[in-house]
């Protein structure tokens, strides 16, 4: 009865304990909801390995939004939390006709422009925390000249991933960006991706999904996405710099213009934005800028921004572009590079590489690629990229920006290293190389490396002396050069180089100020260039191409390069491009083999060689081709008395030649061997005079040798094989001992199989 009691008060506690297991999970279920920002701004708190969401009707008096059940919608556990300004019957965003006050005058517009909501969004996520959030169709829009907050705002020492779906908008007040993420603020990094279908399933290669999209605009000097500059902060306050922003997938379009470079509608007036992607102006540094995957960038930066990289007097450091991406970029009003510094900022670490293909313009004075103007940079072109940069009025394509006073120490110093497969078209402005330095340089020190690829450097339109790739025209360039180093070599891949200057520039690749090229043959005419790849470097001038101030957006079928006045290449170059088509390349393009003294011909003891230099553009290459040594041709045996060349000599009476062995034969079998000359000119009655080759002869024929070998051996051979062969019954003991042995075996096996079964 006791046991009884006691199993029933078990099964009572263990039910309970279920029960209230139950109800606990039902009470601690976390949420999977979609919320009409609409509504009211939401607060989203990524802490403890938990995700968040507070939506607020009412923030000033602690008022918050009720789902369709009553409940309020604060401190809400959600770790799959989607926003949304769609009409939750029709499914469509909202329109509204916005009047608001636009530019220094105080004029009032009214526009037909999407203007959902000003409601907000805020995301912190604590340190060792990541907040998910989608964004479908979100349009939020604050009022043009206020002082209020950005759209959306990211603090936080931990991550934040951004999840697209569907047309997003993001437009913020005067002194804040559009999607902000300042480094006063938020330290972790901001991750923006486009990795899951519409339905929230994964993505595969072989279905086909609308790509969500995001439009970002700051204002008041600050960022699209990333630094903002509010009108309390000082020159030294770090809501300027951003850092750690990755962008892996979508759509993207960051800065005060489309990708036409055409201004929004309502930033008339308005051009002193920071960066595109980076930071505010007024000193905004960007570190650590990851764009990659299948994303899809255009950045333009305002008023001495860059598009991305830094804000005015701003710094870019780690800009990495890889993958699949495609990123179109352009320094928009003056200064700024397209992708590195702002007006006088720095474009250090540029990285390019995988499948890229990236489109850069600078800003007035700004490089496409590297620096801002008065300053330069590092950028390092690899893998398999497509790269195309064009500078403006002084800027070069990739490297420096145009000079506007003497540097400071280090501040234009510039690297370019191009490797591997990437193929990159570069564009100078003005007085500045394609490759190098801006114009008017007055310091610093350039180097430029080309392992790999194939480049096309077009050098500024200027009068003045500008190189395709080097030094562009110095500050004061009457017999002046620049500190600079180019080097070309197929170290790390096949490398192709087409530069072109001005018709009245004596060289297309040199240290800038007129002086004569750095690449070309040596004293004794030996290419530069090595031999583990094929590298060939063409120089062009009297080209003719616009200049790019602004207007210009790579239309390259405009650029003529002009004449070809110069061509350096290695032998590697000739031998990996043996059925070259002459009808596309230039004569100087082929090596022309002339005959260095004579031919030493080969005779039966040694080989013999021919040496051959080119004789193009004062190319000195050589080469030595080694003529093998003669292999001896068998004579043919003499015929004796009377008989006649098809008479069979008897075994008794062969004349052999010196130094020979007689084979033995057969009788009556005819033992003159069938002869393949070596040459078929020479014939059995006009043998080689001395046993050496005539003096036109350069090989012999290895094979006819090698069968008259084998056919001299072909006799004794047989007769040996002959000799060998057994003897049938010459040996009958053998075989009777053999049968004896096998009738005893058979008779002791029947005697020991009976005694076995007696046994048994």
């Amino acid at each position: 009865m006791r046991k009884n009691v006691k199993q029933q008060l078990a099964l009572r506690v263990l039910s309970t304990a279920a029960l209230m297991a139950m109800v606990s999970s039902i009470a601690t279920a976390a949420f999977a909801d979609t919320y009409d920002l609409n509504k009211g701004s939401v607060d989203i708190l990524a802490e403890g390995g938990e995700q968040r969401i507070t939506q607020w009707e009412d923030k000033d008096n602690n008022l918050c939004v009720k789902d369709g059940e009553g409940k309020e919608i604060r401190n809400r556990l959600d770790d799959d939390i989607t926003l949304t300004t769609k009409d939750e019957t029709t499914g469509e965003t909202k329109t509204t006709d916005v009047t608001e006050t636009t530019g220094e005058t105080g004029e009032t517009e009214t526009t037909g422009e999407i203007k959902t909501t000003t409601n907000t969004i805020t995301v912190e996520a604590k340190a060792g925390n990541t907040a998910n959030v989608t964004l479908r169709d979100v349009n939020i829009t604050k009022d043009t000249w206020s002082s209020g907050s950005a759209a959306m705002t990211i603090k936080g020492e931990g991550n934040t991933e951004i999840e697209l779906d569907g047309k997003n908008t993001l437009i913020s007040g005067r002194g804040h960006a559009g999607l902000e993420k300042a480094d006063d603020v938020s330290t972790g990094s901001l991750t923006i991706k486009d990795d899951l279908n519409d339905n929230g399933t994964e993505k595969r290669k072989d279905e086909s999904d609308t790509v969500g999209s995001l439009n970002v605009v700051g204002r008041g000097g600050s960022a699209a996405i990333g630094g903002c500059k509010k009108e309390d902060s000082r020159y030294d306050d770090t809501c300027r710099d951003t850092s750690n922003i990755k962008i892996t997938g979508g759509c993207i379009k960051a800065g005060p213009v489309d990708e036409n470079r055409e201004y929004y509608t309502d930033m008339r007036g308005e051009y002193n934005c920071g960066a595109g992607i980076g930071g505010a102006s007024s000193y905004g540094d960007a570190k650590n800028i990851t764009i990659t995957g299948n994303a899809d960038v255009t950045a333009a930066g305002g008023y001495y921004s860059a598009g991305i990289g830094g804000g005015e007097y701003g710094n870019a450091t780690g800009i990495m572009i890889s993958g699949n991406a495609k990123v179109t970029a352009s320094g928009s009003g003056s200064g700024g590079a397209g992708i590195g510094g702002g007006d006088e900022g720095m474009g250090k670490d540029i990285f390019i590489t995988g499948n890229a293909d990236v489109t850069a313009y600078g800003g007035n004075q700004g490089a496409g690629i590297g620096g801002g103007s008065s300053r330069g940079g590092s950028v390092t072109i690899s893998g398999n990229a497509a790269v195309t940069a064009v500078g403006a009025n002084g800027g070069a394509g990739i490297g420096a920006g145009a000079s506007k006073w003497t540097p400071r120490d280090g501040n234009y110093d510039t690297t370019v290293d191009i490797s591997k497969n990437a193929n990159v078209t570069a564009v100078g402005s003005s007085s500045a190389a394609a490759i190098g330095t801006g114009s008017y340089a007055k310091g610093g020190k350039t180097t430029i490396t080309i392992t790999g690829g194939t480049v096309t450097a077009i050098g500024g339109t200027s009068t003045t002396p500008a190189s395709a790739i080097g030094g562009g025209t110095p500050s004061s360039y009457a017999g002046k050069v620049l500190d600079v180093t180019v080097t070309i070599n197929g170290n790390t891949g096949n490398t192709t180089v087409n530069a072109s200057c001005q018709p009245n520039m004596k060289s297309a690749i040199s240290t800038g100020g007129g002086a004569d090229d750095i690449i070309g043959y040596d004293e004794n005419g030996k290419s530069p260039f090595g031999e583990k790849n094929s590298v060939i470097v063409r120089m062009y001038n009297n080209g003719s191409y616009p200049d790019y101030s602004g207007d210009f957006k790579g239309d390259l079928d405009k650029c003529d390069l002009g004449t070809l006045y110069q061509t350096v290449h290695n032998r590697k170059y000739m031998e990996e491009n043996p059925n070259i088509d002459t009808k596309k390349l230039e004569d100087e393009d082929l090596h022309d083999w002339k005959l260095v003294g004579k031919v030493v011909e080969p005779t039966l003891e040694k080989d013999g060689y021919a040496d051959y230099i080119c004789s193009i553009d004062k190319c000195g290459q050589t080469k030595h081709v080694v003529l093998p040594k003669l292999t001896p041709e068998p004579s043919e045996p003499d015929v004796p008395g009377g008989n006649t060349p098809d008479t069979p000599n008897k075994p008794d009476t062969p004349k052999q030649p010196d130094g020979t062995t007689p084979a033995p034969v057969t009788p009556d079998v005819p033992s003159t061997p069938e002869v393949t000359p070596a040459d078929p000119a020479v014939t059995p009655d006009a043998p080689a005079q001395d046993g050496t080759a005539p003096a036109d002869t350069l090989t012999t024929d290895t094979t006819a040798a090698a069968q008259n070998v084998a056919q001299n051996a072909e006799p004794k051979a047989a007769a040996s094989t002959a000799a060998a062969l057994p003897q049938t019954g010459a040996n009958w003991l053998a075989v009777v001992g053999s049968a004896l042995s096998g009738l005893f075996l058979l008779a002791a096996g029947f005697v020991l199989d009976r005694k076995n079964r007696r046994m048994n």
